[in-house]
């Protein structure tokens, strides 16, 4: 049975609760692979994102030739196994094919090279590089609007139906506030967003349209223009229906609890819906044995489900894969809910538990109010958890 944790609403009774589906990152290859994998993904979860296989530079690794070989096979999979899908990414300032950066001059000279990804840079690094790799070639606004336009509306189509959601665009934010030079920044300008969002929409009016980005969990001047942007697009008519917060952290310095409730509920105030779309806990850097570095990496995804337990429009919690064995972060940095063994670590009894009803949370309290630690080792678990 996936996992489909119980969450108890604010001013409903222990009878009235909602359902938040438990989602992840899954990548087809290990699918394909790896049966432990393939089954401890159906067993466990309600719906998947897709790590790469839909993001541009797999999708249309030559302008105007799409591949939808992987995806549709991940569609297939999904519908199988009666999973939601996320889809992820359709306009990025990263994971762009070659095309994309050098205005084809590459094709244009018969160079049949297979798609190069920029990796992800500092920011200071990334601007500089990214200038100087689009603007030697250069693209004229209409026409990079038009190349925008038509990959959103002959993906979206493609998938109406069966991709309920998308992440429309894909880490807009700058660590300023506002909006990161990417290409579609730097050459459409600021209304690329505007007009992704509004092309999603007319492709497949039933999806839900996300805007997705990183270190947005806590105050400062990344989340405010983030959330202005946000209001600015519905104050303007502009189809939006929620914000992933990714929650890439690490247990060194973690958001606790209220932090990234009074952040849900800042995008909930605008009618907004909300998730966690991408979360991971690095575990590296701390130097302290393994076992309780996992149960403080426990404590920040505990915060974090509770968070989204407690806000009505916390919709979704996906984490960015599911076992250290496949992770982005790196097998050292352990920090995803399963361990390469597919055994269950500390975290995942954290999710559930911060996913647990009203009532069980409340014989939870009066049990500890029987048996109360010591005052010795509850000061020494407040000074360890306090995240941060």
């Amino acid at each position: 049975m996936a996992l489909l944790v119980p969450a108890q609403a604010e001013a409903q009774s222990t009878d009235e609760r909602r359902m938040v589906p438990q989602g992840t990152a899954v990548r087809l290859s290990a699918l394909r692979e790896d049966s432990r994998y393939r089954d401890t993904f159906v067993r466990e979860f309600g719906s998947l994102t897709p790590e790469n296989e839909m993001k541009l530079e797999a999708l249309q690794p030559r302008r105007g030739h799409f591949a939808f070989g992987a995806a549709d096979e991940l569609v297939r999979f999904a519908r199988r196994n009666d999973k939601q899908i996320h889809g992820h990414a359709l306009v990025w300032g990263l994971s762009l094919p070659l095309w994309l950066i050098d205005h084809g001059a590459t094709d244009n000279l018969g160079l049949r090279l297979p798609p190069i990804v920029l990796p992800r840079l500092p920011d200071a690094l990334g601007e500089t590089v990214g200038t100087v790799a689009t603007t030697l070639t250069g693209w004229r606004r209409d026409e990079l609007l038009s190349v925008m336009r038509n990959h959103i509306d002959t993906v979206v189509r493609h998938f109406a139906g069966d991709v309920q959601e998308w992440d429309v665009v894909n880490e807009p934010m700058a660590a300023d506030g506002t909006l990161a030079p990417t290409v579609w920044r730097r050459f459409i300008g600021p209304d690329y967003i505007d007009a992704a969002l509004r092309a999603a929409r007319a492709a497949d009016p039933t999806a839900k349209l996300f805007i997705n980005d990183y270190s947005v969990e806590t105050p400062g001047r990344k989340l405010d223009g983030l959330v202005d942007l946000a209001r600015d697009l519905l104050a303007r008519g502009v189809p939006l229906d929620g914000v992933g917060l990714q929650m890439h952290t690490h247990i060194a310095a973690f958001p606790d609890e209220s932090a990234i409730t009074n952040t849900m509920r800042r995008f909930e105030r605008l009618g907004l819906e909300v998730q966690i779309t991408e979360m991971d806990v690095g575990t590296s850097l701390l130097d302290v044995a393994l076992p309780k570095r996992l149960q403080r990496q426990a404590q920040a995804y505990g915060a974090a489900a509770r968070a989204c337990n407690a806000v009505r429009a916390c919709t979704r919690f996906t984490t960015w894969g599911f076992t250290d064995r496949l992770s982005w972060l790196g097998a050292g940095e352990s920090g995803l809910l399963f361990d390469h063994g597919y055994d269950r670590k500390p975290a995942y009894a954290a999710v559930r538990g911060g996913f647990a009803p009203l009532a069980a949370k409340k014989a939870q309290t009066s049990s500890k109010k029987r048996s109360a630690p010591s005052w010795k080792k509850l000061t020494a678990a407040r000074r360890y958890g306090s995240g941060h």
